[in-house]
């Protein structure tokens, strides 16, 4: 057993208020966690691939259980020891409240790699968390608490049921319980992590269609009907009535009658099919596929207009892909001061802000895209985001980019112009 040295109660306040604004932003947080769990094995096993071991496969499982009230998010990547579960799950808590509390006021807002700082988030719909972690340098541990004053670190006493990786298991809370309904965590995984680098798989209930045996009653029940309908029947409607009960129960090769049932069987299934198609070079990118991914993206029937996919490097990373529509958005201009950017920013595919105003000025609002750096802090809120630096460097040159883009499509006008008068 281990004692939190900051109060949980102050913790948690900070976190709500300063860090996160809707309850839903913790599948995000442990998404993202798991992610950068899986890069830190794969790196690993660039120049040692005898670290993956038996488990190769490199993804993230969510399954939810109705009846129990839980969500679980594992992963495959590097594992904890129990030290690791003991430093990792504490670091905010260690910290001392009052220190945090510092260096947000500081400005010190870059708490990437914190693993503690997203992770507390999952208090925000559980009631008590779980955290079961394998690492090739330890045995199976489990890290439980409730979020009172301490947390508990042991051996898990079933032994090592995973080859390597964490896996969360959150305890709803009441005002919770829609985070274990299938399209509540679909719809959360699409809009915040489906540019994830990794398969993410979601345990789901479908209906198969299978043959089986009749049973002897079955068999009994049939002839007994088929005696009947003999009596009533002609020989011509005999043959009709055999014809549609082969229908139901068809006869196999060995003489045995079966027939077509349905069951509901549990199967993964990948919810990330999408790919960041702004990660890779534009000379290997065809037009159609970015008018699809802008169809995706905005919802729109018509290709865009014109698009501008770059990268930039120096003072600020980042890429982007930005689409002028062909038609003006609805109410463009009746709703000039109200209407937001339809800019997302993502910070390592995952995606922070679905409308960041402060990227684009009032009179570029019909511009949509994606943007996307790996410099910018993760676990912070929207308004500490507005007031970093780089924000700011990266709105002018998306400007400056937004313009260039307007004004190649004049020059191409004045050129399609000039043609259209020598042809005269």
């Amino acid at each position: 057993k281990h004692e939190f040295q900051a109060e949980v109660g102050r913790l948690m306040d900070i976190i709500i208020n300063s860090l996160y604004t809707q309850k839903e932003i913790f599948l995000r947080e442990i998404i993202s966690n798991a992610s950068d769990a899986l890069d830190k094995i794969r790196f690993l096993a660039v120049s040692n691939p005898e670290v993956l071991g038996e488990e190769s496969e490199l993804a993230i499982r969510i399954e939810y259980d109705r009846e129990a009230k839980t969500l679980s998010i594992a992963d495959s990547g590097i594992g904890m020891t129990k030290q690791d579960l003991i430093n990792n799950l504490g670091t905010v808590a260690k910290s001392g409240t009052s220190n945090f509390i510092e260096v947000i006021k500081a400005g010190n807002l870059n708490l990437i790699g914190q693993f503690g700082v997203g992770f507390y988030s999952t208090f925000l719909a559980g009631s008590k968390v779980q955290v079961i972690s394998k690492h090739n340098d330890d045995d199976q541990h489990i890290w439980q608490s409730s979020a009172a004053h301490s947390f508990t670190v042991v051996k898990d006493p079933r032994g090592n049921t995973m080859k390597r990786g964490s896996k969360i298991i959150i305890h709803l809370k009441q005002d919770a319980h829609e985070f274990c309904e299938e399209a509540k965590i679909k719809n959360l995984v699409k809009k915040y992590s489906e540019f994830i680098n990794f398969p993410i798989y979601l345990k789901i209930q479908k209906e198969v269609s299978k043959e089986v045996d009749l049973t002897e009653e079955e068999l009994k029940e049939e002839k007994d009907k088929k005696t009947g309908e003999d009596k009533k029947e002609g020989e011509e409607e005999e043959e009709k009535k055999d014809d549609i009960e082969v229908k139901d129960s068809e006869e196999k090769k060995d003489g045995k009658k079966t027939k077509t049932v349905k069951e509901k069987v549990w199967d993964w299934d990948v919810i990330n099919g999408n790919k960041a198609i702004w990660l890779r070079s534009k000379d290997e990118i065809q037009d159609d596929e970015y008018n699809k991914f802008y169809k995706s993206l905005s919802k729109d029937y018509d290709d865009p207009l014109a698009h501008i996919h770059f990268k930039v490097e120096g003072e600020v990373e980042f890429r982007a892909l930005l689409f002028i529509p062909k038609r003006p958005p609805y109410e463009a201009f009746e709703n000039y001061y109200g209407k937001s950017s339809a800019l997302k920013l993502y910070v390592r595919r995952v995606l922070i802000n679905e409308e960041f105003d402060e990227l684009m000025p009032k009179y570029l609002n019909f511009i949509k895209g994606v943007v996307d750096s790996d410099e910018l802090p993760l676990n912070v809120s929207r308004e500490s985001l507005q007031q970093l630096k780089m924000m700011k460097v990266i709105s002018r040159k998306l400007v400056r980019k937004t313009l260039e883009m307007i004004k190649n499509l004049a020059v191409n006008k004045d050129e399609d112009d000039e043609e259209e008068e020598e042809e005269e």
